[in-house]
């Protein structure tokens, strides 16, 4: 088993192999889904911006000039037309906490949209794990395959040289062609499942799919789950408490409607009528009529026939909503965490003691094919003997591939 891990690792480490690391980081900076939680929380955040900006004052400049010939509308109620180009200034004083909960709001989804990030980062690190362990576990199991197959060739060799010097073993040569055939069989099938892991590796990494790939097997340090570590920071909760604040804020944003809102405007500038006669005397006109007022508008919604009763009746079931969301949340990251934890903690202790059985297995097989050799032994002993070596390193690879995988889960759900 030694020679076998051997070499793995030197198939692993050719030139351009890739580390777990360094495949983190290439599918971190080339991954073609990440940018998009990416560009949401860039939105979110300009969002919020303009939610801050909205409880400043404005200015702006406004003007208009409108043309009312003589002897069409009344001159008492048209004036004949006006000119005007003022500053104006506004500035919101009270909103019933409208604005403020609308700053609440956009913080909240600026949180959401970062813990939604946050899970991308940390769904594409677990895809990026699972198959990188997959393509290790498939190909540790080709190649243990491999071996088994050169020993069985060989055993087959001496199976004919035996025959042909005259003994009866027909059915012994039958029997190892078919175990050989099997082999093949599952060397193919180990063969699929790591190209296929490699595909989807590949993709996640930004490469072309059909691309071959150098992996460096990480340490063979299988360690039993930390103390330390909890599921309390998954990002999922994150998110469903950010959208509880949300759903709160708008519905303070929504109370907020019944109400007064009292603002303040200041302009500046020119204003005067009559258009009609645009001559000398309506440009010294409006030279003189320079000015500026002040203005308090007070808004106060009285009736409507219902609507702000049924908005904040549905702000208030999106609270309900989202904090049963967030209870929700809580059990499946913690179902999710205590199940991979556990699986972690199992398949360590599997990998411990398949790595005391394997190469006693492969001893047992050389053992029983001595004996054959010496006619102590039977074919069907030589055989049993054979599969139980294979399992044996089989079962270990395949224990190191569900731990990787059962590893990345852990780390999926556990703090950021």
């Amino acid at each position: 088993m030694a020679a076998l891990f051997a070499g793995t690792r030197a198939i692993s480490l050719g030139q351009g192999a890739l580390s777990l690391e360094d495949a983190l980081r290439e599918a971190r900076a080339a991954n073609a889904r990440l940018p998009i939680p990416a560009l949401d929380l860039a939105i979110a955040r300009q969002r919020s911006y303009e939610s801050l900006a909205e409880r400043w004052l404005k200015v702006a400049i406004e003007g208009d000039f409108v043309y009312a010939p003589a002897n069409g509308y009344d001159p008492v109620l048209s004036n004949l037309g006006e000119a005007r180009l003022q500053a104006v200034i506004r500035q919101p004083i009270y909103s019933g906490g409208a604005l403020r909960a609308a700053t609440e709001r956009a913080a909240a989804n600026v949180e959401a949209a970062t813990a939604k990030y946050r899970i991308a980062e940390k769904d594409l690190e677990l895809e990026v794990r699972s198959r990188f362990g997959e393509i290790l576990a498939a190909e540790a199991e080709a190649a243990a395959r491999r071996e088994g197959m050169e020993r069985l060739a060989s055993y087959l060799t001496s199976l004919g040289s035996r025959k042909a010097a005259g003994q009866g073993l027909a059915a012994d040569i039958l029997k190892t062609d078919v175990r050989r055939a099997l082999e093949q069989s599952a060397l193919s099938d180990a063969e699929q499942r790591r190209d296929q892991a490699r595909i989807a590796l590949n993709d996640a990494l930004g490469r072309e799919p059909g691309g071959t790939l150098q992996l460096v097997a990480p340490s063979d340090d299988f360690p039993r789950p930390e103390a330390g570590s909890t599921w309390e920071g998954a990002p999922e909760i994150a998110v469903a408490q950010a959208e509880a604040r949300s759903a709160q804020a708008e519905l303070s944003l929504v109370q907020a409607d019944r109400r007064p809102h009292l603002f303040a405007n200041a302009d500046a500038g020119f204003w005067s009528s009559d258009t009609t006669h645009l001559h000398a005397a309506f440009w010294d006109r409006l030279g003189r009529n320079a000015g500026y007022s002040l203005s308090l508008v007070l808004a106060w919604p009285v009736w409507d026939a219902g609507l702000t009763r049924a908005r904040i009746t549905s702000a208030q079931l999106g609270v309900e909503q989202t904090g049963r969301k967030l209870e929700v949340q809580r059990r499946d990251a913690r179902l999710q965490w205590e199940q991979a934890r556990a699986a972690v903690r199992h398949l360590a202790d599997q990998i411990g003691i398949l790595s005391r059985v394997a190469p006693d297995a492969r001893d047992s097989y050389l053992e029983a094919e001595s004996r054959y050799r010496g006619g102590a032994a039977t074919a069907l002993e030589v055989l049993d003997a054979y599969t139980a070596s294979v399992d044996a390193v089989v079962s270990l690879q395949a224990a190191i591939g569900r731990y990787r995988v059962a590893q990345a889960v852990l780390l999926r759900w556990s703090n950021p």
